[in-house]
């Protein structure tokens, strides 16, 4: 077994072993393979670490820097950490995060967060420390481990590519721009996509009950669909305002 950092010719590998790894787990959305590549793209995989066995990439991990905000410098979120079924219970995610940790800490980081159970993370030295939380996170399944004596107090922030959507959610928003209309759309609340936009603050609900689009808001999830959600919320504007865009109808009555 043969731990190394990633090289140019992993990247497919890596993916691969990501998408897998998550594949049949049910808190998963799906989405840590792009949290990869968004960091990558963003030059903010600070460490990126692959397990080789006999020339195959069986297992990955990713460091990237967090915010802290009492201007802490130098801490890392961990994760993804991703080994292929087939190679789980060999202890490779093990050594991979201790090899990443020490890693670090030769690169003179102050310390480590994430989110995960904390029965297995306290092996590793990962604690829950109230005084240092991530907002929208439960206080219980965020730990972090100090590479020095001092424990920041604040709120972490993790890199701009965690902020992914599911496909179920992508799925709802598309569905949400193609039915949009100047005044609003109707929606399900109690749908579990739509109340995680809800949540999330990309749909807004008027006092009508009908819900609009916040691009704003979507901006820091996806800046693609943002952009398009404009367009269309612009478009829909300029057809509520002209009286001869308005009277013009599609199809048959």
């Amino acid at each position: 077994m043969i731990i190394r950092r990633e090289k140019p010719s992993d990247i497919e590998a890596i993916t691969q072993v990501t998408k897998v790894a998550f594949e049949d787990h049910s808190f998963s959305h799906q989405t840590e393979h792009f949290i990869i590549r968004d960091l990558r793209a963003a030059g903010a995989l600070t460490l990126s670490l692959v397990t080789e066995i006999e020339g195959r990439v069986v297992g990955h991990i990713a460091f990237s820097p967090v915010m802290i905000s009492d201007g802490t410098p130098n801490w890392y979120g961990l994760g993804p950490v991703s080994v292929l079924p087939d190679f789980q219970g060999r202890r490779i995610g093990t050594a991979l995060i201790n090899k990443g940790l020490a890693s670090l800490k030769s690169m003179d980081s102050k310390g480590v967060s994430l989110v995960g159970l904390p029965t297995y993370y306290n092996r590793f030295g990962f604690k829950n420390h109230p005084q240092l939380i991530h907002e929208g996170i439960p206080q219980e399944v965020f730990v972090t481990k100090s590479l020095v004596d001092r424990v920041p107090e604040g709120t972490v922030e993790f890199h701009q590519a965690f902020k992914q959507l599911s496909l179920i959610e992508k799925d709802a928003i598309t569905d949400v721009i193609i039915d949009y209309a100047i005044a609003g759309i109707k929606v399900d609340p109690e749908n579990p996509a739509m109340a995680r936009l809800i949540e999330k603050e990309i749909l807004m609900q008027m006092p009508d009950g009908k819900f609009i689009m916040r691009p704003s808001a979507l901006e820091a999830y996806d800046s693609y669909f943002a952009k398009v959600s404009q367009f269309r919320a612009t478009e829909m504007s300029r057809v509520h305002k002209n009286p001869i865009l308005t009277a013009v109808t599609y199809g048959y009555r």
